[in-house]
């Protein structure tokens, strides 16, 4: 099971105990979140709108919530993996084919890593910046699965009057392997909550249009002889269905892609989708390839 610790801290409010109003709060926007990413984990959106994925809801159906620990006010929140396919080992390099390959990642597992990336985004983007988000920063939060429905259950918790930081902590299952670059934890300070709830007004407002970018892990790396380009194999959800992407990279690129893939670092593709031999989905000339991690690190 991946398990994330969900932690509402304040030194005199909360100690061995916390309001019932409090914790009722806590709980009852953790459901939330873990509902709204559940949904933008299987399609990206701004606003869900009350459209809730199916396969996003069943994974909120089988999470569990553990017993509260000592101290702050801390629940864990537990959700089980499906039953993973064995991972491939890399094959036989020759002199004319340098092929790389790897499962794909299990739903649940990018359900709880859609919400690891949303916090991160959400603080580094929306929360961290001095100015108020613009459309712009919209569309990136968006492509890391945030929605309105995501920044208001967050607001709700930082809102709380007993309340002065919320923190997740994030425990990865290890029947697969773990994020390495996601963080292990995201915590968020009270005073945030006006801008968190900014956006997700904005949200509201401006329809934010995704369908050209898609994030997952690299399934596949393929490149044959002297080509000068190479291919790396993305799975991914696209348009309500688990698919499998091939993009088109410049050598140089894919090398850079094989060292992502040995770190397993999701990466987050912007490119045009189209059907290529075989009707395979693929993306001929990507706008922008990296690690989704590297996108949130804050500028230097």
């Amino acid at each position: 099971m991946d398990v994330t610790y969900l932690r509402a801290a304040n030194d005199y409010a909360i100690t061995d105990t916390i309001p019932l109003e409090a914790a009722s709060t806590v709980i009852a926007s953790a459901r939330k979140l873990l509902r709204a990413v559940g949904t933008t984990a299987w399609n990206e959106r701004g606003d869900i709108g009350g459209n809730y994925a199916r396969q996003g809801d069943a994974v909120l159906r089988r999470a569990r919530m553990d017993h509260t620990q000592e101290g702050s006010f801390i629940i864990p929140i537990l959700v089980p993996l499906s039953h993973t396919q064995e991972t491939p080992g890399e094959a036989t390099q020759t002199a004319d084919l340098e092929l790389f390959q790897a499962a794909p990642e299990p739903f649940e597992r990018r359900v709880t890593r859609t919400l690891a990336q949303s916090l991160m985004a959400v603080k580094e983007i929306i929360v961290e910046p001095e100015s108020s988000p613009s459309v712009g920063d919209l569309h990136a939060v968006v492509a890391r699965g945030v929605s309105r429905e995501f920044c208001s259950a967050l607001a709700k918790i930082l809102t709380e009057p007993s309340v002065s930081e919320f923190e997740t902590i994030f425990e990865w299952a290890s029947s697969v392997p773990a994020p390495e670059t996601m963080p292990n934890s995201v915590s968020i300070e009270s005073d945030a909550s006006e801008k968190i709830e900014e956006a997700a007004e904005k949200l509201k407002r401006h329809r934010i249009d995704s369908t050209s970018t898609f994030s997952g892990n690299i399934v596949e790396l393929r490149h044959v002889g002297d080509d000068p380009f190479g291919f790396a194999t993305i799975s991914t959800v696209r348009r309500g269905r688990r698919s499998e992407i091939r993009v088109r990279l410049p050598y140089g690129a894919y090398q850079e892609a094989v060292i992502w893939h040995r770190a397993r670092r999701v990466v987050i593709v912007d490119g045009e989708v189209n059907h290529g031999a075989g009707r395979r989905l693929v993306v001929e000339n990507p706008v922008g390839f990296r690690p989704i991690d590297e996108i949130l690190l804050p500028m230097s």
